[in-house]
């Protein structure tokens, strides 16, 4: 809406006709909204919701590396998986199991609106080779860069 201002302070300035830019960049946003809305649902009804993951929940469990994020933890915590970015340590999600080897991170805190995939690629012996991770909703913010992260188990 900061935009939005200035747009109009400068239609001043040129001496043009007022324009409503806060009504421009909402209805923008709303479009974008729905549109993001519409492309999560289909995603939820490709889904095959009768999947089951490769390996026990908890065996996804360990240490993660990845060149620029540094150590990611994946534990298993009752019921659950959650994720923690060693380097960021607000960024700190819940995974569910979403579809074959896909898990989705719903993040905590004011990263709501980052949700992610995170898939994992086994070795020919049963572990784990990799994790790499995508945005699930197309509005997620590109500084995330989570299509550039590849997370590799750390040795123990």
């Amino acid at each position: 809406m900061c935009f939005s201002v200035t747009l109009r302070i400068v239609d001043r300035y040129l001496g043009i006709e007022d324009y409503d830019w806060t009504k421009v960049w909402a209805d923008q946003a709303e479009a974008g909204r729905s549109a993001a809305a519409e492309t999560e649902r289909k995603l939820a009804a490709a889904r095959p919701t009768d999947s089951r993951p490769s390996l026990p929940p908890e065996r996804y469990a360990g240490t993660y590396a990845d060149a620029w994020y540094g150590n990611i933890s994946i534990t298993w915590e009752q019921t659950k998986l959650v994720m923690r970015f060693s380097h960021s340590p607000g960024l700190t999600g819940d995974m569910e199991h979403w579809q074959y080897d896909t898990f989705k991170v719903r993040w905590r805190g004011p990263y709501r609106d980052a949700d992610a995939f995170v898939t994992f690629s086994l070795n020919a012996e049963g572990g784990i080779k990799e994790a790499t991770m995508k945005p699930v909703s197309p509005l997620t913010d590109f500084s995330y860069d989570f299509q550039d992260l590849t997370l590799v188990p750390v040795k123990k």
